[in-house]
């Protein structure tokens, strides 16, 4: 963002400079003056990096066009463990959320990891086991949807909760006709509440991350810049074919996002080519997300990698992902098609 965005921005906000600085401390809880926005304004000083991060997601809530039609779903999927996927979920969420959406976070795995990293802690999540209230409980239809959903710390944002419990239904599913169909039935209602509704995976392709995919209008693929991940998208592939087939044939890719790649390792510059030679001509390719400290201090302290660094390395990467839903209009499956399988059977 150079002094000229930053400029346009702010007019498109209908701020002055002064009021511009208190719209910004009041965002980031800071205290910049008039003064400082005029040397960014005429680049005098560069953006701090916390500061770009910050107004590229604000951004997004000023060009944000009104909602049209139903929410949006997407499933955030990859077979393979390791590659990013919670903190790809939960920080598409954040931004999502900040931009002015309703979001909602549904957590599909049953080690819970989305729904400890936004905040709710290990020992309410076993009350809430107890209590019938998570994610297991409303898709195998023993409690109402609505006593599950959470509220967050995140203005805007809602989870419905996982825990361990969710394991069994992968079996309870599976002998139901129309098991495949649950998370789908389950979740339609919310269609007309959410703006967006993103599914955290499990790393594994069985029927909970299927009923996911049947749930979806879109999947992001979250990879990690290394060669077993990317094999792992040889088999999601398969599954996609075969979930198009028979239960979802609207399901499409909004893109592949390469993760935790170091520009600096010949291996993940190799890995990224593989990437981009293997699939870039069958998904759309975002920014590859930096390996950086901070996504696993902030999965450490169970918080959003956003929320505690708003210029965290990759930020334009979630922002882009977001505008790309935003803007979509359900339309993006006209210009992103699900791949085939063309290679490596």
């Amino acid at each position: 963002m150079t002094g000229e965005d930053l400029r346009a921005l702010r007019e498109r906000l209908h701020m002055t400079q002064l009021e511009f600085a208190t719209w910004l401390n009041e965002l980031m809880g800071r205290r910049y003056d008039k003064q400082k926005i005029s040397r960014w304004e005429t680049d005098r000083e560069r953006l701090p990096r916390e500061v770009l991060g910050a107004l590229s997601v604000a951004a997004l809530g000023v060009d944000r066009s009104p909602r049209r039609g139903l929410g949006i779903t997407v499933a955030v999927a990859l077979q393979k463990g390791g590659t990013a996927k919670t903190a790809t979920a939960i920080n598409l969420c954040y931004v999502l959320a900040r931009a002015g959406n309703r979001v909602l976070l549904v957590d599909a795995d049953s080690q819970g990891n989305a729904t400890v990293h936004v905040g709710i802690p290990q020992t309410r999540v076993v009350e809430l086991s107890k209590q019938g209230k998570t994610h297991y409980h409303a898709l195998v239809g023993k409690s109402p949807l609505a006593d599950v959903i959470l509220s967050t710390d995140v203005p805007s944002l809602d989870l419905i909760p996982a825990s361990i419990a969710l394991a069994a239904a992968e079996a309870e599913l599976y002998h139901e006709p129309t098991g495949i169909n649950a998370m789908a039935d389950m979740l339609a209602p919310m269609r007309e509440v959410y703006d967006f509704i993103i599914i955290d995976c499990a790393p594994t392709l069985g029927m909970i991350t299927s009923n996911a995919l049947v749930a979806a209008q879109y999947l992001l693929i979250p990879c990690q810049t290394e060669a077993h991940a990317i094999l792992g998208l040889e088999h999601l592939s398969e599954t996609i074919a075969k979930i198009r087939r028979r239960s979802n044939p609207d399901l499409q890719i909004l893109g592949i996002v390469p993760t935790m790649y170091s520009a600096r390792q010949s291996q993940d510059r190799a890995s990224l080519d593989d990437l981009q030679a293997l699939w870039g001509q069958q998904a759309r390719m975002f920014e590859p997300i930096p390996r950086s400290t901070v996504y696993s201090q902030a999965a450490a302290a169970n918080s959003i990698t956003l929320a505690g660094d708003p210029g965290a390395p990759g930020v334009e990467t979630f922002v882009e992902i977001a505008r790309s839903l935003m803007q979509s209009g359900g339309q993006l499956a006209q210009t992103s098609p699900a791949p085939e399988v063309t290679h490596g059977a």
